[in-house]
Order: structure tokens, then sequence, then C-alpha cells
């Protein structure tokens, strides 16, 4: 959505709910941004994790409007999380990454179909580059919360994610404490590959190596660019992670880079896999 003259600008925030942005801090690159968007009228309402928002914000060149998805766990009431990557030379993030903190903003409600009970199996693969990490977070965080308080998340997840280096997992941390409290109740599997394994930012042997994509190609025993080399996590092991999700039907969810998107629908149809879901806003 391009800058909007001042009637169109009008028409849509009558439309909207007027909000306060605040950045939260993160470790890692200045190009990423966590966001906290409290309502103006108090508790967020009722949404499915994986849904997004449109946030719209006045600027100096007039009114901008974005969609992001919600990487915050639709139980937290008092406010939605988001996660963005600053675009240098874009017509909002720029200024969303140096706004002072309780920025006045607008959001339309919560909506879209990228969600969990959309992919009608329990076992899901999660694929996800950069930002698109954002959906998948939340519906983790959900699982986990209900989990915790005794419910039974009724799914089998394995979510990877992939980034150019390995300190754009901003929320690597988190997620392997998920990891680590697998059980029956709560099967859920993480799995990090950055493309560029440079130990100047942070690779270890924890990460994998390889372009997203070309990873889950590898776990399937599917060709690979050979001019790409790929690795898993020293602690995974690759035939238990791929009978655990062939064990039984299983859905592909993806968010992120259109290539790596693209890249991965014909592996998904030869793996016989029952769904391929994408993140695309405007059909929602």
């Amino acid at each position: 959505m391009a800058v909007l003259n001042p009637a169109a600008a009008a028409a849509l925030k009558a439309k909207m709910q007027p909000a306060r942005l605040t950045r939260l801090a993160l470790p890692g690159p200045e190009h990423l941004g966590v966001f906290r968007v409290r309502l103006a009228d108090g508790a967020v309402p009722l949404y499915q994790a994986g849904q997004y928002i449109t946030l719209g914000m006045d600027t100096p060149a007039g009114f901008v409007a974005r969609a992001y998805s919600i990487a915050s766990c639709p139980l937290e009431l008092d406010a939605y999380q988001l996660y963005i990557v600053r675009v240098d030379g874009g017509a909002l993030t720029p200024h969303l990454f140096t706004a002072a903190p309780d920025t006045p903003c607008f959001v339309m409600p919560p909506k879209g179909h990228f969600t969990l009970a959309k992919a009608q199996v329990r076992t899901v693969v999660m694929v996800a580059t950069g930002t698109g990490l954002a959906p998948f977070l939340g519906q983790i965080r959900t699982l986990y919360r209900l989990h915790e308080v005794g419910v039974p998340a009724g799914y089998r997840v394995v979510l990877m994610h992939g980034c150019a280096h390995a300190d754009e997992f901003g929320f690597r941390d988190e997620l392997r404490s998920y990891g680590r409290a697998r059980s029956d109740d709560f099967d859920f599997t993480y799995l990090a590959t950055a493309s560029r394994p440079d130990e100047g930012h942070g690779w270890t042997e924890e990460h994998g190596s390889g372009r997203v994509n070309e990873v889950f190609r590898s776990l399937f025993d599917l060709p690979t660019d050979a001019r790409r080399p790929v690795t898993l996590p020293n602690d995974v092991d690759k035939v238990k992670l791929r009978n655990l999700i062939r064990a039984e039907p299983a859905a592909l969810m993806v968010c992120g880079n259109p290539g790596m998107i693209d890249h991965l629908r014909e592996p998904a149809r030869q793996l016989g896999m029952t769904g391929f879901m994408v993140e695309e806003y405007w059909k929602a």
C-alpha cells in the first residue's frame, strides 16, 4: 500500500483503531526490530495465532499502512507484538525504527487464515526465513502456554528457520528452550540454519549451514545445489527427525522469501504432504 492521499488516509483511519507503538530491546543487528502495539481503548480483540494486523502511521510523506504477522500469543491481551525487518528506503519501516516510545499509530483488527487449524493434520513442518518467523512464533508460544497449564498441544511441530547470519536469530534462545521442554504433550523441534555460516556473526555447529530450503531438501535426501554446502545442527539426528515427520500425514507451512517458498512447492508434492500453506496477506 503506497502513501495515501489525505482523503484516502482519513477514510482508512476511520476504520482503524488508535494505538501506541514502542520498539523493544532485542539483541542482534539493528535492522531487526520487535515492536509492542497497545490499543488506546484497552485489550486486543480475540484472534488466532498466525493472523496479522494492518499497522498504519503518519510519516513526513503521508499516511502509510502495511500488514504484519502477529508474533505474540493471543492469550496476551495487553498488546500485539510484531517482528519487523527495516527496509532501507521503505515507506514505513524506517519511521518505525526511529519512532519515539508510545508513538501514535493505527491498527486494523486481526485477520487471515494462516493458522494451525487450517493445516487439518497433527504434524506440521514450519519453514521461515528472517522475520517470516513471526506467525510461527505466535503459534508456538500459544502451544507452549497451553502446555504449561496442562492443555495438550495436539500437534507435532517442526520449525526450520533460516537467516543469512547466525546473529539474526532473534528468538533462538526462547525457541531452544521450548525444544528442551519437548514431551508427549508438547512435541516441538527447532532447527536454525544460516546461509552464511560466519563465526564472526556467532555461527557455531549448534546451527545448521545453508539456505533453509536446501536444508529441508537435504533432510529428505532430495537433490540440493552442490555449490552450497548443507549441514544440520550437531544435535539434530537426521534420520530420527525425518522419521518423526514421516510418521503420519504432514502439512508444510511457509513464510518469508518468495524464492524459498517456490523452491519448496515441488518437494512438498514429492513427499506427499497433505497441505502447502503460504502466508499471503492479499488473499486473506
